[in-house]
Formats: C-alpha cells, structure tokens, sequence
C-alpha cells in the first residue's frame, strides 16, 4: 500500500514539476515580449477588444471624494426528509473616502442582517436543487443592489462574482426551477437599467476564474509572434501548447504579470458565442457592453478577473481604466491577498456559520414541535456514524 501510493505521489511530483518548470520558462518569454505585442496586427482577436495593446499600465488614483460599495452573498441549503431549506443573506458594505482621514463605512441593510429562510417543498433532482438555490442567492444580492442604487449614491459598485449568469445556471425547458431562473432575468434587466441611468460603473470581482479565454488568445497569436526570429529563439524547448491547454486564464498570467498591469480588454459576450441565441433578445446587448479584463493587484497574489458594465456613452478605455485604478489602492493591504477591502468586508459579513444555520433549524423545530427525527434525513440520523 505505502509503496504503491508513493510511486503514485512521486509521478504526480514530476508532472506539478513539469508544469511549474514550464510555466517560469514561458513566463520569462512573455515578459520580455508583452509589451511589443500589437493586437492590431491580429483582427481575429480585436474583434471583440477593445485595446491594441496586450497589457497595460494603470496608475493607482486618490481615493477622496468616491463613494464605493462592496456586495456579497452568503448562502447555505440544509437538507430534510420533506423540504429543503435555502439560507441567504446579502449585505452591501458602503465606504465613503474623505480627503485625509480613512473612510466611514456603512452598511445595508444592516451590520448584521438576519439570513433570509425560504422552504423548498418542490420534488427537485440534486442538480436542480443546486440550481435553485444558486439562483436563489444570485436574487438576494441583485435586490440588495438594486436597493443600494436606490437608497445612495455610489461611484463604484464592486459585485463578489460575475456581472451575468453562468449558462449553467438556466435550468431547460419545463424545468420547475424556470420561475425563480426568470425572477433573476428580470432583477439583472433592473439593475443594468438602473446603473445606466445613475451614472454608477458596476465591476463585478471574479475571484477564482476558471475562465480560459486569453489562453486560447495566445495560443492563436503565438505562433505568428514565433515568425519573429528572436522569439522563436527565445521559446525552443517549450512546450507552451500543452501548457496553454492546461493552464486557465489567472495561471497563466500570473507568470509574467506585473503589479499593476492588465491584459487587454475583451467582451463578455465573445465567451459566449456559441450560447448567444439561447440568452433572451433583451439581455444579449448587455452582455456585449460587458467588458473582461485581468488586473494583478498583489505582488504575490494571482491576478483577478475584473467585468467592467460599460456606460454606453463613455469611451469604453477610459471608463475601464478609471475603475481599476481606484480598485488598485483598494487592493493593495497584502502582498500576497490583492481583493479590494469592500469585497473582503461584505464577504465576512454575508457568509452564514454552521452555527448560525443549526440555531435557525433549532428554532424551528421550536416553534413547530417538531423533532430532529421527524426533521432529519435516516442518513443524518445514524447512530453508527458514517
């Protein structure tokens, strides 16, 4: 047994080796080539950017005077014989910057709000289950967005996760998750409508993006790059292909991305050809006015993926531009954790403990007289353990 395992572990040892290897190498290419890339040069790829550099520099801004918001959502789905519950709770944190001292910092609708329970009595599939209550908790910081534009003013509004549903997150056809799927619909409709009209730049935060979308870019434009002579030099013996196959977008970045610097800016939609037709006709624009980009905020931290809402009357740069920079000074209290402190605040906030969950169930049962053995799963229930 030990001998087998340690065979197994010790391939696995050379494989993360390889791959670490392989990334310095290409990594020490690309910085010394990245910023010689012109886009313009591939019009396959500019198609949907909305730059003709491959990185760019942007230069952290003051603070004073912005009024910046972080939303999160917090949720958990405990399970029982005749229901499910879905806990969620939303909180946007709202700092205000003042010219010296630090900022005020409120909060919506509470410090502390009560999670929001909601009973499942549907006769869902695991899958759909998971669905629902992802979708349930997409609702609950849509409203608490939606109510923020509605209660301040705020010049940035930074969103924990994507700025558009994942297509995974639409149940098919007849599914009995499909009324709650369009309740999210037309909360997204609401709140793009209402930032456009409040002159607020929406960023969604994308923390662990498991997207892959500038590998692929590089694996197009590569081996044009390579027709340069010194390139190809530079490159012989790495197997940047099996690399770019393996690698997601954040990974690969980090290789020869500096503090500071971004990737060009690409649409959300150009992620989503191939599901464009299934989006309903009235979000498919939006989706386009969606523009992608990856920020390393941290010297030691891997890049973020930052959406960026653009305004529709803005020059699409310099909006993108503004935004990051007021998100680098946000960013920068660890070297090795670059997420803007609205995020990380609303993210503590909003997460709800095992505790918190158990002392819900427990007033429940409370005020229903139920018991745990009318309540709970025969699973949850074993004796033996296990």
């Amino acid at each position: 047994m030990e001998q087998s395992l340690d065979k197994m572990l010790s391939t696995l040892v050379e494989e993360i080796e390889r791959v670490q290897s392989t990334r310095e190498r290409f990594g020490g290419v690309l910085k010394r080539i990245k910023s010689n890339i012109d886009l313009r040069r591939f019009p396959a790829v500019t198609t949907n950017t909305v730059d003709t550099s491959f990185v760019t520099r942007i230069q952290p801004t003051t603070l004073s005077g912005l009024r910046i918001v972080g939303i999160d959502g917090g949720l958990v789905r405990r399970s029982f014989r005749s229901m499910d519950l879905v806990l969620t709770r939303g909180i946007a944190v709202v700092f205000q910057f003042g010219p010296k001292e630090g900022p005020s910092v409120d909060f919506f609708p509470s410090p502390f709000p009560s999670p929001t329970v909601k009973p499942i009595m549907l006769t869902l599939s695991g899958p759909e289950l998971d669905q629902f209550a992802s979708l349930e908790r997409m609702a609950t910081e849509l409203r608490v967005t939606l109510s923020v534009l509605d209660e301040f003013h705020a010049d940035l509004i930074l969103v924990d996760g994507s700025l558009f549903y994942h297509p995974r997150d639409r149940p098919p056809s007849g599914s009995a998750t499909n009324d709650k799927f369009q309740e999210v619909l037309a909360l997204y409709r609401q709140m793009y409508r209402k930032v456009n009209e409040k002159g607020t730049t929406l960023v969604g935060i994308v923390k662990d993006s498991r997207s892959t979308r500038v590998a692929t870019i590089l694996g197009d434009i590569l081996p044009h790059l390579m027709r340069d002579p010194s390139v190809f030099e530079m490159m012989q013996g790495v197997d940047y292909r099996w690399l770019l196959k393996i690698s997601r977008d954040c990974d690969i970045l980090d290789t020869f991305l500096e503090e500071g610097e971004r990737t060009f800016a690409f649409k959300y939609s150009s992620e989503l050809q191939q599901n464009l037709n299934s989006f309903p006709e009235d979000l498919s624009p939006w989706a386009s006015r969606i523009w992608v980009t990856y920020l390393k905020t941290a010297r030691e931290d891997l890049p973020l993926r930052i959406e960026v809402l653009a305004r529709g009357d803005d020059d699409d740069v310099k909006s993108l531009d503004k935004a990051l920079s007021a998100i680098m000074p946000l960013s920068s209290q660890h070297d090795e954790y670059g997420i803007p402190t609205p995020i990380v605040e609303a993210d503590a906030r909003a997460r709800i403990s095992n505790n918190e969950s158990q002392l819900i169930v427990d007033r429940l049962m409370a005020l229903s007289g139920l018991t745990y053995t009318a309540l709970e799963k025969r699973r949850s229930r074993n004796p033996f353990g296990g």
